[in-house]
């Protein structure tokens, strides 16, 4: 993302990075504390918890290469 953002592309893009990592903390402790049924009785829930978590982290990916693309394209330059 450029370094001339102005106001509030700046802010989306600092929100972005502080829910980057409020998700990333999140995930660290949702996995921590799994915990198995006896005889698995579970689908895999571990591995469904990781996959929410990577689709989270793939749509903020997104918004953020919007974001960029919208700074460019709308910087007067």
């Amino acid at each position: 993302m450029s370094t001339t953002q102005v106001g509030p592309e700046k802010a989306v893009a600092t929100h972005l990075k502080a829910l980057r990592r409020t998700i990333r903390a999140l995930a660290k402790l949702r996995l921590s504390q799994i915990h198995e049924l006896s005889g698995h009785q579970t689908v895999d829930s571990r591995q469904s918890l990781l996959l929410s978590f990577e689709r989270l982290e793939a749509c903020l990916s997104e918004m953020e290469e919007t974001l960029a693309t919208l700074t460019e394209a709308t910087e007067s330059g």
